[in-house]
């Protein structure tokens, strides 16, 4: 049995947010094009077929978790770059002229939230109602869905190449801007000038000014989230933490043990210490609503939009219904159930290190032995560093 990825109430708010940007955005270019009120309507019409299909695609991608950096891709991060690509569509279609408005940029920078086929499809949406706002003839249209494409396809060197590629890719965007755009209008007026020539050197500077003040701000933003969503959530003032707290002070205690300890382990064998940390913590959140807790536990942190692989390992609690499926669900794992069974004697029978360890060679070796860690990828080595760890830490303080 697998967990259920339920759609939360701060995904829902930020849905409504995409639609709004869509709804604003579309009225705004179709202001600025001076659309009849018919056409508008139409318009609308276009919008909301495709910002649905958008967001089911949206909704599958997550929950096939094929999104990149798919745990720290958020909704509001989807957003915020649907705004701006709205922003930078708006203000090249009002200032740039026909076959120079630098469209290669879209998919580059909707590759920061975006897979590929969802990328490419919102850019080549983008092109298509801006040109019906502005009335593009067949060779600027094609000219601008030309750009999409090249993007598309350099969108990978600019995400996960090294700084070298960088630069090449933005060359590449300079020059692959620039003769699209003066070729297309060569086709289209069969005659070239200087001016000409001038207006494609200018895009594809433009272009690359827009890629290099954007996307590596937004990359930032959303690597920067990979420690920042779990620093959320290991505050001990965040709100399930104090709902832990309210619950059982005891309960509370055990969790930080657990967090605490699971960071350590997870450092030793370079694991994810934040993922080990954050699921240390909450890996016994069912508890706040009760049985059954592990289903309890998944839709708490389904509604506080929890990374998928912290989710996973509360899914796989105890081994009672899926046994751990990665090394830092072996590690929570592990300390849970030496925590749990130190926890069980009083604090006199654990005064004796030689008693504490005893307890805690014997409790993970049984583990070990029952085969919970066998699909978890922890080597004998790694598995062997956890449990020198543990027998040599002072698990009561």
């Amino acid at each position: 049995m697998k967990w259920t990825n339920r759609f939360s109430t701060t995904r829902l708010w930020y849905a409504i947010g995409m639609a709004f940007v869509f709804i604003i955005a579309n009225t705004l270019m179709c202001s600025f094009a001076s659309v009849l009120m018919d056409k508008y309507i139409c318009l609308v019409a276009i919008n909301i077929c495709f910002f649905c299909l958008q967001f089911l695609l949206i909704i599958r991608r997550r929950l096939e978790q094929k999104l990149p950096e798919k745990n720290y891709i958020s909704y509001g991060k989807m957003t915020f770059v649907i705004l701006v690509e709205w922003i930078l569509v708006i203000a090249m279609s009002l200032w740039a002229p026909d076959f120079f408005a630098p469209f290669i940029v879209l998919p580059i920078i909707s590759s920061s939230v975006f897979e590929d086929s969802l990328s490419n499809a919102f850019s080549l949406y983008l092109v298509v109602l801006t040109s019906l706002c502005w009335d593009y003839n067949s060779y600027t249209i094609l000219c601008y869905i030309t750009l999409i494409l090249f993007g598309g396809v350099l969108s990978a060197f600019l995400r996960k190449g090294e700084t070298l590629q960088k630069l090449y890719a933005l060359i590449m965007v300079f020059a692959i801007t620039t003769l699209v755009s003066i070729v297309f209008y060569y086709f289209n007026y069969l005659e070239l000038s200087f001016s000409v020539l001038f207006y494609g050197l200018l895009d594809g500077v433009v272009a690359c000014l827009i890629i290099a003040a954007i996307f590596p701000v937004i990359s930032r933003f959303v690597d920067r989230e990979q420690v920042l969503i779990y620093d959320t959530f290991l505050d001990p003032d965040y709100t399930l933490c104090n709902e832990i707290r309210k619950l059982s002070y005891i309960e509370y205690q055990h969790a930080m043990r657990l967090s605490r300890l699971s960071r350590k382990c997870a450092a030793a064998i370079n694991a994810n210490e934040n993922l080990a940390a954050c699921a240390g913590l909450y890996y016994r959140l069912g508890k706040i609503e009760g049985e059954p807790m592990i289903d309890n536990a998944i839709k708490i942190a389904n509604n506080h939009c929890f990374p998928a692989e912290v989710i996973q390992i509360l899914a796989e609690y105890g081994g009672i219904v899926i046994l751990p499926s990665s090394k830092e669900s072996a590690i929570v794992h592990m300390v849970d159930s030496v925590v749990t069974k130190v926890e069980l004697f009083d604090s006199d029978s654990m005064s004796s290190s030689w008693n504490q360890n005893m307890v805690i060679y014997q409790t993970i070796n049984e583990l070990s032995q029952k085969g919970f860690y066998d699909n978890s990828g922890l080597t004998m080595n790694q598995f062997l560093k956890i449990r020198e760890i543990l027998a040599n830490e002072d698990i009561l303080a």
